[in-house]
């Protein structure tokens, strides 16, 4: 009964238009959930993992595929399988153990070059920090390289370069056309070309947030979801459109969810609201259909997460000290008795 009273109460409302080393499997340190903790029906804990026996913290994660792509410490950037065991994911790659081989031009740093925003389109990954942004290969899925660096930094250099206009808190690749998007904090989307030579910024799509009620304060995160762009601004969740020429424009705003965090499934939208003095709705995390109807409820607020393409696990970083993996039971979240 709870359940589908929720349903009922939570409608939103949403327009929705490297290296080889064989000890690497081994950095992943799998242990039960800690007492204490507990989960409504439908959300399973089945496992925490850490890296290398150390506190795992997380300030990037994303599903693509069968690949977990995670940015944190101890171990930088890393590469996690998840498709061929998605409740045991195993380690393919880690930055920290390939500082040498990742880049000729040194002194690259997740602080600087990907904790704002990572964004994958094929085997490309575009990762941004404080400094600027990184263009890396992930084609041997067991030797991750950078290609190119925004801006470019010559190793003989002792300060870190910094250029804003690579600086961004989400990144979105475009389904089918060679383009990423790079939304900064508050003001601009910028469109980047993707070729052989790097990447470059189509000067004729930028796109100004428009300051609605709300104003533009702050990116937090953005995703795809059926071929349309959701960014979390924090005091609202943003819809935004493909157009043919490679450019994006805004359709659409939801002032219901104060959004900070957000990520997709084949089949949903989950959006995390992190409830505000005057806002009724509690924190946690809705799931959206396609219809744009809230349809289940995950009474949870981890500081970063992300979902299997089939929908069927959840894996987030609830305390910055490990990442918990969840199974999902659709029959109970969508209330089917």
């Amino acid at each position: 009964m709870q359940l589908k009273f929720l349903h009922r109460v939570f409608i939103l409302a949403i327009f929705i238009s490297g290296c080889t080393d064989s000890r690497l499997p081994n950095l992943i340190q799998r242990g039960v959930i800690t007492p204490g903790r507990s989960f409504p029906a439908g959300i399973s804990p089945i496992m925490s993992v850490r890296f290398d026996q150390k506190t795992t913290i997380t300030t990037q994660m994303v599903v693509s595929g069968p690949t977990l792509f995670l940015v944190g410490r101890p171990f930088g950037f890393s590469l996690w399988d998840v498709g061929t065991n998605p409740l045991s994911p195993r380690m393919q790659y880690a930055f920290s153990d390939n500082i040498q081989a990742f880049s000729p031009m040194g002194g690259w740093t997740p602080d600087n070059y990907a904790s704002g925003a990572v964004g994958v389109r094929g085997n490309y990954v575009l990762t941004s920090g404080a400094a600027g942004a990184s263009l890396i290969d992930t084609t041997d899925k067991n030797a991750a390289r950078e290609l190119f660096r925004y801006p470019p930094r010559s190793g003989s250099e002792i300060s870190v370069p910094m250029d804003p206009w690579f600086v961004y808190r989400a990144i979105i690749p475009h389904p089918t056309q060679p383009y990423f998007y790079g939304f900064r904090e508050q003001d601009v989307a910028v469109a980047l070309s993707v070729s052989e030579s790097g990447l470059n910024i189509q000067n004729d799509k930028l796109i100004r947030y428009q300051a609605r009620n709300s104003g533009t304060c702050c990116v937090l995160g953005g995703i795809t979801y059926r071929d349309k762009i959701f960014v979390a601004f924090r005091a609202a969740l943003r819809q935004f459109a493909f157009l043919p020429d490679g450019g994006i424009a805004e359709v659409s705003e939801n002032t219901n969810l104060n959004a900070v965090n957000v990520a997709s499934s084949g089949d949903y939208l989950f959006v995390q609201h992190q409830a505000v003095p005057g806002n009724t709705y509690p924190s946690g995390i809705y799931v959206i259909n396609e219809s744009g109807n809230s349809v289940a409820f995950l009474p949870m607020s981890p500081i970063k997460f992300s979902i299997s393409a089939d929908s069927q696990y959840l894996y987030a970083n609830l305390d910055n000290d490990s990442i918990t993996i969840f199974k999902l039971n659709w029959n109970l979240l969508l209330g089917r008795f």
